[in-house]
């Protein structure tokens, strides 16, 4: 279940990390880009690792963490940037 639990969380930072840096990139945010690549590049590679653990089962836990991350990420670099 921890396992479960972990690939929602992680799979919910490297969604929200890649949404938010899609808006940086769009909004040209240089500094902003260049901070959330290291931490894109950190998630990324718990992601595969909790993959390679758990197998196919971890897609149903990771795409609930995906998408609600994707849409946090969302609400909150317009809650940031935008005026």
């Amino acid at each position: 279940m921890l396992l479960y639990a972990l690939s929602a969380a992680v799979s919910f930072a490297a969604c929200f990390l890649k949404g938010f840096q899609h808006k940086n990139v769009i909004g040209g945010h240089l500094k902003s880009v260049f901070f959330t690549s290291w931490l894109m590049a950190a998630f990324e590679v718990a992601s595969v690792s909790l993959i390679v653990a758990g197998g196919w089962w971890v897609a149903l836990s990771s795409g609930l963490g995906a998408s609600l991350g994707m849409v946090c990420a969302i609400l909150l670099h317009n809650r940031i940037f935008d005026k």
